[in-house]
């Protein structure tokens, strides 16, 4: 598919006609867009410090075509500052009260309110009906993220020209959200959504596809300002979010959305995974045909529950912390960084979902961040002292046995990793979901340095078990009660390289031992790709 072409609509497996297939679509989308809105992670912004993967992503966007408008915020602690009362009117300073400023504000986040708000005021001056909404985020920018599409399914968007309600719908849309989302209609809170919606805001408007980069909810000082709405959402059709596995800080747990049942999980107290289709099925699975026969089952007791709250979400692990995955750290030794493993998921996926690139964007960034240097990059651990040095086989191709990747690399200044960890051994209020008894509790709990607890139907991507393969020092502790068996099919399962009987009978039984020890079958040789499939249809991305 060219760029000079409209992408095919395609929701839920179905492919919808676009405006070259049908003179009725031309009517209805003729002056449509996509609008791609960019948050970027705690601090990050433009400058000479590494770019994240969502500045990444918004230099490969096609900027200049009125088919498609784009909006890039710098993130939270940044020198980006939107001035409240004026949503339009943004100012960079760079004094020394703003630099002390802005490192209160990457540690407390007290400009969400702003980061939230300009963005709504954006989106309500460009959006017209029809136009295709698009999110994308890291960290807390992932979390902006969350909330515009949260406060746009409770309070909707303003009309064209009403901009100067957008402070009273984060008023009425964070009181609701404080209330724990009232559904009675005489609940005040809700009664004055929903008259504000019918009031100052458009007919029903839905955000197309939402991309996020290790989502985390860490905006307060000794307790989170949790909204419950933005892990609980049916206004948005298609959700990936790429979630850290390594990363230890207290303030950067994971947010996850909200799972449509509760489950068990690899341990205690840990968060769950949400889909469609649960992928847990593969588990004592013995022969090819009791596979399916067990994938059928599942699916058809998956459909007989309720309906799940996103049409389209996917939440996989990836290794390496929080910047590791968002991207943001200097390149290793290789030339290379290992969030451009992530980056490239996620553009597979925004490419599929009709987001627009400009010529040779996409090839020429694959070309210089191959799949193999990539996942062979170094990991952080921002708690770490110590500055590691990678083996001197580190390279762009694969070893022939493992070899040291410096994992948990530590290259933060000494006082600013003392300051982490004095945090660790604050009691910080969380307010988390009780999912057997649907209510939320509140609890003081130091976090210790320890790793995320990640749930037992948790998605893990296919540059997990290469590194666990390839990197003799990468064996993250969190992933050991897991049932890496069917982690490893459903990773590589989606792509054609792989012969699914190899794959399979190399998963029974499965164990990180075994993955480091055994180096026999020749799969190992073939390194996955989520573009290759896009750049073989059209060279021209």
């Amino acid at each position: 598919m060219s760029l000079s072409e409209e992408p095919k609509i395609i929701y839920n497996g179905k492919n919808y006609p676009n405006q070259h297939n049908s003179s009725k679509v031309i009517q209805k989308t003729n002056h449509s867009k996509s609008i791609v809105l960019c948050f970027d992670g705690t601090e990050n912004e433009f400058g000479p410090k590494p770019f994240t993967n969502v500045l990444k992503l918004f230099q490969m966007l096609e900027r200049n075509n009125s088919s498609q408008i784009c909006y890039y915020q710098p993130g939270i602690g940044s020198t980006f500052n939107a001035d409240i009362n004026n949503v339009f009117e943004k100012n960079f300073t760079s004094t020394v009260l703003s630099k002390i400023t802005n490192r209160a504000d990457s540690l407390v986040a007290f400009t969400l309110e702003k980061h939230v708000m300009a963005a709504y005021g954006f989106l309500t001056s460009v959006y017209k009906t029809n136009d295709k909404i698009y999110l994308f985020g890291f960290s807390r920018g992932s979390f902006t993220a969350r909330i515009i599409a949260g406060m746009i399914e409770l309070v909707g968007l303003v009309n064209y020209g009403l901009e100067d309600m957008t402070p009273l719908a984060w008023r009425i849309y964070t009181s609701w959200e404080y209330a724990g989302q009232p559904v009675q209609l005489e609940n005040k809170t809700s009664t004055m959504a929903k008259e504000f919606k019918k009031s100052f805001s458009r007919g029903d408007v839905k955000v197309h596809f939402m991309g996020l980069w290790d989502s985390i909810n860490s905006v307060g000082i000794l307790w989170d300002r949790m909204f419950p709405y933005t892990i609980k959402t049916t206004n948005v059709d298609h959700i990936r979010h790429a979630v850290s596995i390594d990363e230890r800080r207290s303030k950067y747990k994971q947010q996850l959305f909200s799972p449509i049942e509760s489950s068990d999980t690899g341990s205690k107290g840990s968060s769950t995974y949400s889909s469609p289709i649960s992928y847990g099925m593969f588990a004592s699975v013995r022969s090819l045909i009791d596979l399916l026969k067990r994938f059928v089952e599942r699916f058809n007791r998956q459909r007989s529950r309720s309906l799940p709250i996103v049409n389209d979400l996917i939440e996989v692990y990836f290794p390496g912390n929080h910047g590791d995955v968002g991207g943001g750290w200097e390149a290793s030794q290789n030339g290379q960084v290992l969030s451009s493993v992530s980056l490239r998921w996620m553009l597979g996926h925004a490419i599929k979902h009709g987001v627009k690139f400009q010529r040779q964007s996409i090839s020429q960034w694959s070309s210089n961040n191959s799949p193999t240097s990539s996942f062979l990059s170094s990991n952080h651990d921002i708690l770490a002292l110590s500055s590691k040095s990678p083996d001197s086989r580190f390279g762009i191709i694969l070893p022939e046995s493992p070899i040291k990747l410096s994992v948990g690399r530590g290259e933060e200044p000494l006082l600013y990793v003392v300051l982490w960890w004095i945090l660790e051994f604050i009691p910080f209020l969380r307010i988390k979901e009780n999912q057997e008894e649907g209510y939320w509790k509140r609890a003081f709990v130091p976090n210790l340095g320890k790793h995320r607890e990640i749930p037992s139907t948790a998605l893990l991507h296919w540059s997990v078990f290469y590194r666990l393969h390839y990197a003799a020092d990468y064996n993250p502790k969190n992933l050991h009660n897991l049932s890496l068996g069917e982690k490893f099919i459903e990773s590589l399962m989606q792509f054609k390289i792989f012969k699914f009987s190899e794959i399979y009978s190399y998963s029974e039984n499965l164990t990180v031992k075994k993955i480091k020890n055994n180096w026999t079958p020749g799969f190992w040789k073939k390194v996955p790709d989520e573009l290759s499939e896009y750049l073989e249809k059209d060279p021209s991305l």
